[in-house]
């Protein structure tokens, strides 16, 4: 368990990932504001810390980037999905780095985390949460995925404290150039592992 303020950036397959990672590590989550409104799931967010981000709108991004800073900056955790979306769990999406930005801002480190639901087939197809799935369809497969094995890889972390990630140009790391580092841990594990 991390002790210290830590940005972890994690693939993302369900709603079900957030109470996963919750279990083992206390932090806050980033989450889309649409969340807030799910029967028990919202209240439980909003219970939790959940920061929200009301994607579409003017701004929404930058505020969410100063909301987690200010975390981080706090002495609080916190867990982004830098995929913005879910998949099959079979593959992990581009990272988009806006969000790392805190990290860097923050002065933390960034802790990739790979997730894998691992079944006979590869990846518990009863767990993803993806397409036009409703939340009930979501809960009913989970209630099906006997047993429901998780597997949490917490990866190499990439430091951002006193310049020691720098680029061979001697500057300092962009958020980016996180983004594609997490997502190259993370992808590698996933990969490799389906």
């Amino acid at each position: 368990m991390q002790t210290e303020p830590t940005l972890f950036v994690m693939n993302h397959i369900s709603w079900f990932d957030v109470p996963v990672l919750a279990s083992q590590q206390p932090l806050h989550f980033l989450s889309k504001a649409e969340i807030k409104k799910w029967p028990l799931i919202g209240w439980l967010a909003n219970r939790a810390g959940t920061l929200f981000i009301q994607r579409g709108t003017h701004g929404a991004a930058q505020k969410s980037l100063e909301e987690i800073t200010e975390c981080l900056q706090s002495g609080g955790s916190v867990v982004i999905f830098p995929e913005g979306t879910t998949t099959d769990g079979t593959t992990v999406k581009r990272f988009h780095g806006r969000l790392l930005q805190s990290a860097i801002d923050a002065g933390v480190k960034v802790q990739p985390i790979a997730l894998r639901y691992p079944h006979e087939d590869g990846v518990n197809p009863l767990v993803p949460y993806i397409d036009d799935m409703t939340f009930m369809d979501s809960l009913l497969g989970l209630t099906r995925a006997s047993p429901l094995e998780v597997e949490l890889t917490f990866l190499t972390p990439i430091s951002n404290h006193l310049n020691i990630h720098t680029t061979a140009e001697g500057n300092e790391v962009t958020a980016r150039q996180l983004a594609q580092l997490a997502h190259t841990e993370v992808c590698t594990k996933i990969c490799n592992s389906s």
